[in-house]
């Protein structure tokens, strides 16, 4: 049996855990994100910073290459958003896509922190979806409606 065709290069997630978050929770709130589009195992990275006052800030990130991903990220990510945040989406996608072929989205790291996914733009969970080079914004923007992720 052929493996199933994907549209996708790559996921790159990424979030911030400032001084007054627990990393392991910033990092099991980005798991939870990577775990509804992945195949399989997902390795995370910290990366330590200092803030303006001398605060240690550590960013959480991970990268998917393809074949880690479900060739179905965009319809598992419309099962698992709300209307209401599939309503802003569809509003707004032209925005989210770039002329590169990436998608980008950005999740509430604390409704993720209790298993939900929301979108929210503030101190986010940052996604980017790299399609291949082939899907042009507009078919991006086609397929994202054809698997419901927008109206």
């Amino acid at each position: 049996m052929a493996p199933e065709k994907t549209p996708f290069l790559s996921a790159h997630f990424s979030a911030i855990a400032h001084a007054t978050e627990e990393i392991q929770k910033v990092e099991q709130a980005t798991m939870f994100l990577i775990e509804i589009i992945s195949r399989g195992q997902t390795q995370l990275n910290r990366q330590y910073m200092k803030g303006h006052h001398g605060n240690v800030i550590a960013t959480v990130s991970a990268k998917l290459a393809a074949k880690a991903l479900s060739p179905n990220v965009l319809r598992l990510l419309s099962q698992n958003l709300s209307e209401s945040d599939r309503q802003f989406l569809g509003r707004d996608i032209e925005s989210c896509v770039d002329e590169e072929s990436g998608l980008y989205l950005r999740f509430d790291k604390q409704e993720a922190c209790l298993q939900k996914v929301r979108l929210h733009q503030a101190d986010p969970i940052r996604m980017k979806l790299k399609f291949v080079s082939r899907y042009n914004p507009e078919k991006i923007v086609d397929l994202c409606k054809e698997s419901g992720l927008v109206p």
